[in-house]
């Protein structure tokens, strides 16, 4: 049977685009074929009803195949799956490799289109930049749109920006957790117990974020709508930014945009990623 997809790696985003396509009708599971070396992760997804394989080189005659594996994993996988035989979409999902260095690895049939996710696709609320990379033509990136556009928002960028996407809303996800660690830890230290500190912390990160995206207004004037001239926040935000949190955040993303340009030139093994 021909597939329409073979992903390759069931880690936690591999079944959530999994689970997420299946749910939303994009795919029927008996469309997918699932390579995952983990045998129990293969179990969980062969109970969606999908295909699964150990090996790689079994999704080489799948229609289009989606890259899911850690970055350093892909030269064992590349050297199971290329070189392609025939024309193919590749999706590739790795951050650090650059689209380049993965037509190199799998041969000039490749036509890569590279997406850089986030964690809260697996709750439906993703944040996915998509672009068209080395040997792809337009129109290559019309599944990757839909598999993520049902894991939440999607974008297009030049590859050259990915480092900034990775920055930014790749790793995003974990500022706004030490965010909420922040707030928790300090809510306890004012006398709050554990549980509610928890409660208070998740809850305001959950609807300042639905607030934000379901507003009008930019962040600086939400922020100026919450923020009384000598009041309670006014004095909290006084110290933050005394403090320079805008610029250490600033100064973060940064860091995490230039270690991104560090591993691709490291290229994890893959012969021209750099």
């Amino acid at each position: 049977m021909g597939y329409r997809l073979g992903i390759i790696g069931a880690g936690n985003m591999g079944q959530a685009i999994v689970r997420g396509s299946i749910a939303r009708r994009l795919l029927a599971s008996q469309e997918v074929l699932v390579v995952e070396i983990d045998p129990a992760r293969r179990r969980e997804v062969a109970q969606l009803g999908c295909a699964t394989d150990g090996e790689a080189s079994s999704a080489a005659g799948c229609g289009e195949i989606l890259l899911a594996v850690k970055p350093q994993s892909f030269p064992a996988v590349a050297a199971s799956l290329g070189p392609l035989p025939e024309p193919k979409v590749i999706i590739s999902i790795m951050a650090g490799l650059s689209s380049r260095g993965i037509r190199d690895a799998l041969g000039d049939c490749a036509r890569v289109v590279r997406v850089m996710p986030n964690t809260p696709c697996r709750v439906g609320a993703g944040m996915a930049a998509i672009c068209l990379g080395a040997g792809a033509r337009p129109g290559d990136e019309a599944l990757a749109t839909a598999l993520f556009g049902a894991l939440g928002k999607t974008t297009t960028v030049d590859e050259a920006m990915m480092h900034a996407v990775t920055a930014t809303s790749g790793s995003g996800p974990a500022y706004v957790f030490l965010l909420a660690e922040a707030m928790e830890t300090a809510a306890v230290r004012l006398g709050l117990d554990a549980v509610t500190a928890r409660l208070l912390a998740r809850q305001t990160v959950l609807g300042a974020g639905k607030l934000l995206c379901e507003s009008d207004l930019e962040a600086a004037d939400l922020r100026g709508t919450v923020t009384s001239p000598g009041g309670t926040t006014e004095a909290a935000v006084a110290v933050m930014l005394k403090r320079g949190m805008p610029e250490v955040i600033c100064d973060a993303i940064t860091a995490a945009r230039d270690r991104g340009r560090e591993l691709e030139e490291e290229g994890f093994g893959v012969r021209g990623s750099g």
